[in-house]
């Protein structure tokens, strides 16, 4: 595997961690990058987002103000 697949794998279980210890969470993909993860971290939060929505584990809502929200699937739970 890859390095940056690996991190991405990486980030995205960080990802599902926060959502399993907080069930009713939802953030914009910077907001998740900015608070969810360790400060400072470069991570790839979007390909992550990307692949845990194309898993059907995470979608994407449409937000007032364009910025899209992610948020665990109700059927992933």
């Amino acid at each position: 595997m890859p390095a940056e697949d690996a991190t991405v794998a990486l980030v995205a279980e960080r990802i599902l961690r926060y959502f399993d210890e907080h069930p009713n969470a939802a953030d914009t993909a910077e907001g998740i990058r900015k608070w969810w993860l360790p400060p400072g971290a470069e991570a790839p939060v979007q390909a992550a987002l990307d692949a845990l929505v194309a898993r059907g584990l995470v979608e994407l809502v449409s937000a007032a103000g364009g910025d899209g929200i992610y948020r665990r699937c109700h059927s992933a739970q």
